[in-house]
């Protein structure tokens, strides 16, 4: 051994290389297996060969020998059953009721081999053995496998599997496909009139049920209960209690007293509803009865580019339709933010038409068609950052006085209803992009007077919700009202005023000379820095505070700006407004103009608030205008 170690340490590197490789093999060789290898094929020999088996499990009046501390080695299901008083551990027979004798000859198998072959047919049979007897790993790999194999026409079973075994995973990528496709499913599929009651009333509970009628859900609890004839008809009242019946329009009413009257067992409750009534009654609505569309608010009806009106105009745009509707006016402002969160509209901060800015905070309900003035914030704002993440509004920046620029910032919580300070931005900013993503708060480029004179900002802010701290990002220019949007993971940044190479000069904004209007888009990673792998085309035309909104995959940018000098000498301004709408959605190599305008105004607009808001369908608002008689409930054998 001496001799080897000093030829492995010698000058003839060639030889020494040869001699390793093949000394390495040789103690390859004779190295000895680790002992769960002799242990393994060890059990595996004595189970083919049917030796010192001392426990006999039994399926379908089928037997599998095997070895009781194999079993109660590997899961707890055996070990509390072998290691207790139960008959099991005396007899040394265990009975295994309603399950497939060919799936428990897998398991076995899969005891002694680990191995699995795993095919659609067995997958779910498998996963609920597994379920059942508590075998962790076999029961990862079946779970596993059926998400690969995950349809429209398996989603049914795999979403009662899911719920009924507590599989997240399973159950969450079901409801999904369940939920999209419920109508069809619930009229169509062999499969739902086999569910378990218990499944049905899960799936009929959701508030994500893509149907646009109540009458849907009330079809499909009729169609599983007749399946099979009258067996089923002491589960009517109890799934009936989950249909939102105060949702059915008269129309669809007069359809369900006209089969009611088919049972001499069912008797329908009716009741006067006004609008707060009907929607405690109901329990909310379902997504299928919402639209989203893009809510804009202080659209001015303007005579020409001044910007103060007496008129404060909120409307919504459905691009679907490509149509306008006007919602409730609310007091005049200009430079409002505005967020939704879910079905509910926020409207905070903005200058009156008298110069005077505003601290308050509106709620706009569409079911109950009014806003409603919410406590306001600690100081008045305007063209400031609003945004919303996990029930809670924020307000940040913005600024209250003619170039008096702010660095507070406040939350809003949607529940207990009031404003708590957050931490101060680093510098006070203003006419910044701002999007939320991850539970983070970004705010992009802006202006400032930390200097004591404007500049814009070069940096991106990202305020962790989590820890209330602020972080700086650097950007490869000064921007200010760009618009941005969170999407694919990430923020897609969207016009605005960048930095220039020009030496103009403006009184009033001092650098505002060196920046000029941009048709420029990038996209920012979570970290806030600029992904150039992110093709994003430029914009057709040159464009600052416009409104950039995400509508599903789309980025819309509506109205805007370009402020331009024309004198040279004189350093004046020429300004022009835009009432376009323009989308793109990614992957496409343009920008796509629109028909459809901003409405209320020839002349464009720039600056004003904007967001994406589910609203409730016509059919479903017509019902909450007014009071009236809707049928809250079906009772089940009442004579």
């Amino acid at each position: 051994m001496t001799h080897n170690t000093l030829q492995l340490s010698g000058t003839n590197t060639e030889c020494n290389d040869e001699f390793a490789v093949d000394l390495g093999e040789e103690d390859m060789e004779d190295e000895p297996k680790p002992l769960d290898h002799y242990i393994r094929e060890g059990l595996k020999q004595l189970y083919q060969e049917q030796l010192l088996c001392d426990t006999i499990i039994v399926a379908g009046g089928e037997q599998f020998p095997c070895h009781r501390m194999l079993l109660a080695a590997i899961n707890p299901y055996f070990r509390a059953m072998f290691s207790s008083s139960f008959r099991e551990s005396r007899d040394g027979e265990v009975l295994l009721k309603d399950m497939d004798p060919a799936v428990v000859q897998m398991v076995v198998n899969y005891y002694y081999t680990e191995e699995i072959a795993l095919m659609p047919e067995m997958a779910q049979d498998l996963f609920v053995a597994a379920s059942r007897l508590q075998i962790l790993p076999l029961l990862e790999s079946c779970s596993r496998f059926l998400l690969e194999q995950l349809s429209l026409e398996n989603c049914l079973g795999i979403y009662e599997l899911g719920y009924a075994h507590s599989d997240p995973a399973l159950f969450q990528q079901a409801k999904n496909l369940v939920t999209l496709h419920f109508k069809n499913l619930s009229a169509e599929d062999k499969t739902f009139p086999n569910l378990n009651p218990s499944t049905v009333i899960s799936i009929i509970s959701l508030d994500s049920l893509v149907v646009s009628s109540e009458l849907a859900v009330y079809r499909a609890v009729w169609r599983w209960v007749t399946a099979q004839g009258t067996n089923r008809f002491s589960f009517l009242g109890q799934l009936l209690a989950h249909v939102r019946l105060p949702l059915l329009t008269q129309e669809e009413l007069s359809m369900v007293q006209s089969e009611a009257t088919c049972y001499r067992d069912l008797r329908l409750r009716w009741k006067r509803l006004n609008r707060q009534e009907r929607l405690q009654q109901c329990g909310g609505l379902r997504r299928g009865m919402y639209t989203t569309c893009i809510v804009c608010v202080d659209l001015f009806n303007m005579e020409g580019p001044e910007l103060k009106t007496k008129d404060f105009q909120v409307a919504y745009f459905d691009p679907q339709r490509g149509t306008w509707e006007k919602l409730p006016l609310l007091k005049c402002l200009y430079c409002a933010r505005c967020v939704a969160v879910g079905d509910k509209l926020y409207v905070t901060g903005g200058v009156h038409t008298d110069d005077t800015y505003s601290d308050t905070l509106h709620e706009y309900c569409p079911l109950r068609g009014r806003w409603t003035q919410l406590p306001s914030m600690s100081v008045a704002r305007a063209s400031h950052g609003f945004l919303a993440c996990d029930q809670k509004l924020f307000a940040v920046g913005g600024w209250c006085r003619y170039e008096d620029y702010l660095d507070t910032a406040e939350s809003f919580d949607l529940s207990e209803k009031f404003w708590t300070p957050i931490a101060r931005l680093p510098f006070s900013l203003s006419h910044f992009a701002s999007v939320a993503l991850k539970k983070r708060l970004y705010l992009i480029g802006g202006v400032t007077d930390t200097v004591g004179s404007w500049y814009a900002s070069r940096k991106v802010l990202i305020y962790e919700i989590s820890t209330d701290l602020w972080s700086q990002v650097l950007l490869d220019n000064e921007c200010y009202w760009s618009g941005a949007v969170a999407m694919n993971n990430g923020i897609y940044v969207v016009g605005g005023y960048f930095r220039s190479r020009g030496r103009h000069h403006n009184e009033r904004w001092p650098d505002s000379g060196n920046l000029h209007c941009t048709r420029k888009c990038f996209f920012l990673r979570e970290d806030g820095k600029v992904d150039k792998n992110i093709y994003i085309p430029k914009l057709p035309i040159e464009l600052a505070g416009a409104a950039v909104v995400r509508w599903k995959h789309r980025i819309y940018v509506l109205g805007g700006e370009n402020t331009y000098l024309y004198n040279d000498l004189e350093g004046e301004n020429e300004e022009e407004y835009y009432n376009t709408v323009y989308y793109w959605e990614p992957g496409a190599t343009k920008w796509t103009l629109c028909q459809d305008r901003l409405p209320f105004t020839s002349w464009g607009l720039s600056g004003f608030g904007c967001t994406t808001m589910k609203f409730p369908q016509k059919p479903i608002l017509e019902l909450f205008r007014k009071t009236s008689v809707a049928l809250t409930a079906i009772d089940v054998g009442t004579p």
